[in-house]
């Protein structure tokens, strides 16, 4: 009589579609970035060549700085409006009056009641932050 043979228990390290993408996921990141960096390039040759030569550019860009070197101002140019920007940094750094943002009735905020708790629990008779 022969013995029969026992099946081998698995050892664990089949971990399924999990495992397989744990040992092989940067692989097909990389295959996708050279897909796409290959598509790129393939549209790429798609595009015109350009038409112009170097000297074609220094043409070009001679005539533009010539013109502007004897360009000359015309008369709206001589109506300018002169800004004094003196007065206007001096009226910035004065403080702004509050009287034109005063409210008729005061609001009842969070901000405000903890200011009115903080002034009657301290020994200071006023808040600091009373408007």
């Amino acid at each position: 009589m022969s013995k029969a043979k026992k099946k081998k228990k698995s050892s664990g390290n089949s971990g399924g579609v999990q495992q397989f993408l744990v040992w092989h996921g940067e692989k097909f990141v990389v295959a996708a970035v050279v897909v796409v960096a290959l598509w790129f390039a393939w549209q790429g040759l798609g595009y015109p060549t350009l038409s112009w030569t170097p000297n074609d550019l220094e043409t070009v860009s001679s005539a533009a700085q010539t013109a502007i070197l004897q360009s000359t101002r015309s008369a709206e140019d001589e109506n300018i409006n002169i800004f004094d920007y003196e007065a206007h940094a001096k009226q910035i750094r004065s403080p702004l009056s509050a009287e034109p943002y005063h409210t008729e009735f005061r609001w009842n905020t969070e901000f405000t009641t903890r200011a009115s708790q903080r002034s009657s629990t301290s020994t200071s008779s006023s808040s600091d932050y009373d408007y």
